[in-house]
């Protein structure tokens, strides 16, 4: 038995096809952030089309980064006319977006 058995981790190690889009979001004014923030807490979830999760990370007042997972690119897309699209509109926020589909996901247990 080697001397380390009893600190062995198990991973999890999955595969599934998980569209990802990462946006990077900067405000001018902290009103604006804090109604984004609470709409993508409280309706965004229920709006978008295939939409399984949203994680924010709130950098500055000002600054977030918004990770969400949908279950096909085809309803990323149809997400991009409702939220995207009007973000990129509104000329006191920049909005720069990252998507793809999720190589892997490894998660400690």
């Amino acid at each position: 038995m080697p001397l380390n058995w009893y600190n062995k981790k198990t991973l999890t190690i999955s595969i599934v096809i998980v569209f990802i889009r990462v946006v990077n979001i900067k405000f001018s004014s902290k009103i604006e952030a804090d109604a984004m923030n609470a709409l993508a807490k409280h309706e965004l979830i229920n709006v978008l089309p295939g939409i399984l999760s949203i994680e924010v990370v709130r950098i500055t007042d000002l600054h977030s980064i918004v990770v969400n997972k949908f279950d096909s690119k085809e309803s990323a897309e149809k997400s991009k006319e409702l939220v995207i699209n009007k973000l990129k509109s509104n000329s006191n926020i920049k909005v720069e977006i990252f998507e793809g589909n999720r190589s892997f996901i490894i998660e400690k247990s």
